[in-house]
């Protein structure tokens, strides 16, 4: 069976990945064709300095500061996102974006894969479906998750940091237990109060935002 990285490397729709540093790691030759863009001018730049992506309205998307490169530490990837780039001839086109994450070597990251593919994809039949709309965009969706996310880690109370930190290093609800000298029922109702006021829904997705947060 191929690998991953294999079969991306030989899909048709163009396929990048970035890192924690925003810089990209990976750009498969459809990334090439579409883009007019070099997997050799792409690999170890700033994914931001590589696309100079737009939204349809002309307002810039990739910027230094894009919350899709915070994805690197979790949280919920954003629906398909239209994109319009100029190629290095000067042609402008539109793209269709989609974002996934992969895990990373590193402890509680990820990998931030885009998979692009040129036009609109308006058909019902099309894996991408890229209207333009007027609603919210997806990276203000992103963005609106984080803001909820620094709200929650703001009512984080003393005791449930302690119980996120000790889940951080793996520990079962029992020895957490032990440790802070508690009750395993306390514990877990420490848990659901955390995973509401962050607004995730499991235990790796608060983990994330610790560290996401860097209260660990």
């Amino acid at each position: 069976m191929s690998s991953l990285p294999s079969l991306m490397l030989r899909s048709s729709d163009g396929v990048f990945a970035i890192g924690m540093n925003r810089e990209v790691l990976f750009w498969n030759p459809a990334c090439e064709a579409i883009t007019g863009i070099q997997a050799s001018a792409a690999v170890g730049h700033r994914c931001h300095e590589v696309l100079k992506g737009v939204d349809p309205q002309g307002r810039p998307l990739c910027t230094r500061d894009c919350v899709l490169g915070d994805l690197a530490q979790g949280g919920p990837p954003p629906s398909l996102l239209p994109m319009r780039i100029t190629q290095p001839d000067g042609k402008r086109i539109q793209l269709c974006v989609g974002t996934m994450l992969m895990p990373s070597p590193g402890k509680a990251n990820w990998t931030v894969v885009h998979v692009l593919r040129r036009g609109r994809g308006t058909g019902a039949a099309d894996f991408f479906n890229c209207e333009e709309a007027d609603s919210v965009s997806p990276i203000e969706e992103v963005s609106a998750h984080v803001d909820r996310e620094r709200a929650g880690v703001s009512q984080l109370t003393g005791r449930e940091r302690d119980v996120l930190r000790l889940l951080a290093n793996g520990l079962a609800i029992e020895v957490i237990a032990e440790r802070l000298h508690i009750s395993a029922t306390t514990v877990r109702n420490h848990i659901q109060r955390m995973l509401a006021k962050l607004d995730v829904h499991s235990r790796h997705e608060a983990v994330a935002v610790a560290h996401r947060f860097q209260l660990i």
